[in-house]
């Protein structure tokens, strides 16, 4: 019993990166939506015991799922694209905002910066979200668009490093420190999620931990204009 559990938890892990992997190298991906369709939400929910596995599995689902949803419409984005009901996990089809928003956001309210939480979670996503918000998963996530960061396979074994050069290096390619005036321009999505960063303090000391900024500085920070220009393949 005990090994057979295992067992499952390994192979879901395993089957999100496999999935993530088929749709880089254009293989087919059938069976692993097969097994992610039908695995038993509680299954799941045992197969992502811990925080490393949450993020891993969730961050190179929701990546995949955005490259297999974008070719299947390459010349455009339909606008319920991140709302709408496609991704088929445990007997059920959830979208991309139910991972980002409901997941790993710990069920925030989409257009609240960060700051407040939905009313009222389903069962499903009470079940499954993360008990704390990381804010690198904004560093992890690729929606498709040019300004997003690029794709990597993450491994709960090694999910707090690549987490970390992630976003040390968005930070460095999306940032501009502007010495003289005191100025800083960051990406826009840290506006769009600023309570996840801990507010305007947080951002900063973001910034100072990654060298972006002088350690005591504090500079006047704007954001820098998203570029929504559909990249599809953007693997690191």
């Amino acid at each position: 019993m005990n090994t057979q559990t295992t067992q499952v938890k390994a192979d879901l892990i395993q089957i999100a990166q496999d999935l993530l992997y088929a749709t880089k190298v254009k293989k087919t991906y059938n069976e692993y939506l097969e097994v992610l369709r039908n695995v038993p939400l509680a299954e799941l929910k045992t197969a992502l015991n811990t925080p490393e596995k949450q993020l891993s599995f969730w961050i190179n689902v929701y990546n995949a799922f955005i490259q297999i949803e974008f070719a299947k419409t390459p010349n455009h984005k339909p606008k319920d694209f991140f709302t709408r009901k496609c991704i088929p996990i445990a007997n059920t089809i959830i979208s991309f905002d139910f991972i980002e928003h409901g997941i790993l956001r710990r069920s925030k309210f989409k257009y609240s910066l960060g700051y407040f939480n939905k009313l009222f979670p389903n069962k499903m996503e009470k079940m499954l979200r993360v008990k704390k918000v990381d804010y690198r998963i904004h560093f992890a996530l690729n929606c498709g668009a040019k300004s997003c960061p690029p794709i990597a396979f993450y491994s709960p074994e090694k999910i707090h490093t690549q987490l970390y050069l992630a976003t040390a290096s968005y930070l460095e390619n999306e940032s501009i420190y502007h010495s003289e005036d005191n100025k800083v321009e960051i990406a826009k999505l840290m506006l769009w999620f600023k309570g996840d960063f801990g507010g305007k303090k947080g951002v900063l000391t973001m910034l100072r931990k990654f060298n972006i900024i002088p350690q005591e500085s504090k500079p006047q920070i704007t954001y820098r204009t998203y570029d929504w220009t559909l990249v599809l393949d953007n693997f690191s």
